[in-house]
């Protein structure tokens, strides 16, 4: 097995060409297009993440000015305090600043407690702002080690308990910081589960960093995350087949822009409402999740109709059925009460059926979460 992955915080470099008007200047566009800063370490550099970010921004028509502030091996802490990196924050009032995190630090704060990401996200928000009030920050969900921690002696968390974990504390993050997710690790959850974990797909062989599937898949998320938009039908493949492409970028977009809500991209969402949203039904993942009997799941319906929604297991059967019945237009919460459900994994489900000839009349969407009790 690889050292590197033993390395709790490796981050990634990043590496990308930059349009330059002249050496050392700033590019010249005739529309000003996004500034984005990349900021982290080694899991941006594999694959060269930014020119595949990059080249999906420009085939979909669009400009875009990339710049980044990396080095092998640091953390977010290393950045929130590094002279350079400060110094690249203030060089431009950026639309964007994009900071890469590392799974182990996400999951287990407790235990990784010399780097700590909380008060580095803090710190880099609050230099972020000072420089320019209007940048977004952009934290990219950590995936799981492909083992979880199963590599260290006395642990047992798996992938999916790792990355379940990672995708707690990243809300709680979002919530406290007032930070934008783009929902990487969440994506990568998604394919793992319908691909049945097959091995080193997503992962390379170090268990951790990124294959080039797991570092366009990355790409994908960021761009649905930076412009609100699908990249399904985007011409730019970025080394992979046709199909594989194509899977990646209905993975990517649908994880970030079924419940852009959930990922705290509020602001983007009222800026771009009557474009994008203007008539869409979601369900959002549960919270919290695991949970110990008592839970909320949301959904919202853009017009009346059926809805079905359940609960089921790992086999399919149905263990609940919590509402089946004709509902109006509107946002919805329901408190689910697992009491007297064994621990486990279940999923849960909203079927809808509407009349409106003019709008969506069909949906169907599951998610998965866990008891424990």
């Amino acid at each position: 097995m690889n050292y590197l992955r033993k390395i709790p915080g490796l981050l990634l470099a990043l590496v990308i060409g930059l349009n330059f008007e002249a050496i050392g200047g700033i590019p010249a566009f005739d529309k000003e297009p996004h500034k984005i800063l990349f900021i982290g370490s080694s899991y941006f550099n594999y694959d060269d993440l930014p020119s595949l970010f990059k080249n999906l921004v420009e085939n979909s028509g669009k400009e875009v000015y990339i710049d980044q502030q990396s080095r092998s091996g640091l953390y977010l802490s290393d950045h929130a305090e590094r002279p350079s990196t400060v110094a690249k924050i203030n060089e431009l009032n950026w639309d964007y600043v994009i900071l890469q995190g590392v799974g182990s630090n996400t999951a287990y704060p407790d235990t990784y407690t010399g780097h700590p990401v909380l008060p580095a996200l803090i710190t880099l928000r609050d230099k972020i702002r000072a420089n320019c009030k209007s940048t977004k920050m952009v934290f990219c969900l950590p995936w799981a080690y492909e083992d979880g921690m199963t590599w260290l002696e006395g642990w047992t968390d798996t992938y999916s308990d790792m990355q379940l974990k990672i995708y707690d504390n990243t809300l709680k993050y979002s919530n406290e910081v007032g930070f934008m997710i783009a929902p990487v690790g969440w994506a990568w959850n998604t394919v793992l589960e319908e691909k049945s974990f097959p091995l080193h797909y997503l992962h390379r062989s170090d268990w951790n960093h990124p294959s080039l599937k797991g570092s366009y898949l990355m790409a994908c998320v960021i761009f649905s995350t930076i412009y609100l938009e699908s990249s399904v039908d985007n011409p730019f493949y970025g080394g992979l087949s046709e199909e594989e492409a194509r899977y990646f970028q209905r993975i990517g977009s649908t994880t970030v822009l079924d419940d852009p809500e959930l990922w705290n991209i509020t602001t983007a969402i009222k800026e771009n409402t009557k474009r994008n949203f203007p008539n869409r039904i979601h369900l959002r993942q549960n919270y919290p999740n695991p949970f110990n009997s008592m839970t909320t799941i949301e959904y919202s319906l853009s017009h009346a109709g059926v809805v079905k929604l359940i609960v089921f297991d790992m086999l399919g059967k149905t263990v609940r059925t919590i509402s089946e019945k004709w509902k109006p237009s509107g946002n919805y919460r329901i408190e689910f009460d697992g009491s007297g459900l064994p621990t486990g994994i279940y999923y849960y489900s909203l079927t809808f059926m509407g009349s409106d000839t003019y709008r969506e009349t069909n949906y169907t969407k599951a998610r998965k979460f866990v008891l424990i009790n």
